[in-house]
């Protein structure tokens, strides 16, 4: 009896194991292995619910585009760190941020203007063989949190050295946070590899440690070694 349980046990952790909420492609292989350069796009955030007397439309809009572009950072330091560890994936080199957000602001694009374009026409604009494109989605606001965060640069600091000083709260409940990463082949547009996590309380209550945490799921699970 105490074998079939240890037998069971094995096969509910090896099934756990595998369940890494990540999508490949049959052929990505075949495609990765002619990617070059990869670009990093910022992140959009989609949020519904109510808005306070406090806040406007503009605020929230303006507040989500200032942390997309800490969080296109840091995930850019953490794939550089996890994918130098990467000993059989293909080589890639990612783009500079100051490249990509300077091609995408000459070209007028904001975020959610970036992210109506389709993949093809994202990595023409840049020169890029594939793109990476990450997408957030919140039933609350939270651009309290996300202004008093960006303060002085201080989340940007915290997700890639630590030093980001304490105390920054988005006052909500992070587990109706949804999030999806997808990586997109340039040639003809098709998504080749997919992570997603959508919500949990375990998740951080504080600005600094969603962009910290989020970065670092994506990170750890791209397919590239650079």
């Amino acid at each position: 009896m105490r074998i079939i349980l240890l037998f069971i046990l094995s096969l509910s952790l090896a099934a756990c194991g595998t369940n890494r909420n990540v999508y490949k492609s049959s052929d990505f292989e075949a495609k990765a292995y002619r990617h070059k350069t990869v670009a990093i796009l910022p992140l959009k955030i989609t949020q519904t619910g109510h808005v306070s007397k406090k806040e406007t439309t503009e605020g929230i809009q303006a507040a989500n585009e200032k942390w997309g572009y800490v969080f296109q950072e840091s995930l850019l330091s953490y794939a550089l760190k996890h994918t130098a560890r990467n000993k059989k994936a293909p080589i890639v080199t990612f783009q500079a941020l100051q490249k990509t957000n300077a091609l995408l602001k000459e070209a007028g694009l904001s975020i959610d203007d970036m992210y109506s374009k389709t993949p093809e026409e994202l990595a023409t604009l840049l020169k890029t063989d594939a793109v990476i494109m990450t997408t957030l989605e919140k039933d609350k606001n939270f651009s309290d949190g996300v202004a008093y965060g960006m303060a002085a640069g201080r989340v940007l600091l915290g997700a890639v050295t630590k030093t980001a000083t304490a105390g920054s709260s988005l006052n909500h409940n992070a587990s109706d946070i949804n999030m999806n990463a997808y990586l997109y082949d340039a040639a003809d547009g098709r998504m080749l590899w997919k992570t997603f996590r959508k919500g949990g309380t375990d998740l951080p209550s504080d600005v600094n440690g969603l962009v910290e945490y989020y970065s670092n799921w994506i990170a750890r699970k791209l397919p590239y070694r650079s």
